[in-house]
């Protein structure tokens, strides 16, 4: 029915959609860079949706690291993290997406820039988005 109306659409004409969230509860600390929040979007009856949050400019050591050194790095990053964070509410600023499709943004817990402590404390380095270098501790 609906095939008459369609016409051949491109990859590159299309946008990754940027859900229209601003703020919620964290429900889950993946690692030290990837949260999951929970939150209603402004549409009337919202179901309470979940959202996969990454941490915009920096990455933690990966839970699935190559080395046992970073998988141990990546679980103190995520706890100290998750005890900061977990069933906090928090807002989340200069949205877009990331190559996963996860909404890509700074983090804050009140007024604590959470992207930045991560830094500040040694539980994540700085990223561009580009090639991520080695692990090293």
């Amino acid at each position: 029915m609906y095939k008459r109306f369609l016409v051949p659409i491109q990859w590159k004409q299309t946008t990754m959609f940027v859900p229209p969230v601003s703020q919620g509860q964290v429900i889950k600390v993946y690692d030290g860079d990837t949260i999951t929040i929970a939150s209603k979007i402004a549409i009337p009856n919202s179901p309470l949706y979940r959202f996969s949050v990454r941490l915009h400019g920096l990455d933690a050591p990966e839970i699935r690291g190559k080395s046992q050194e970073e998988k141990d790095a990546a679980i103190i990053s995520r706890d100290k993290l998750a005890n900061l964070l977990l069933h906090q509410m928090v807002t989340i600023k200069n949205r877009g997406t990331e190559k996963y499709g996860r909404i890509l943004a700074d983090v804050y817990l009140d007024a604590l820039h959470i992207n930045e402590w991560l830094l500040k404390n040694k539980l994540a380095v700085p990223y561009d988005g580009g090639t991520k270098a080695p692990f090293s501790k």
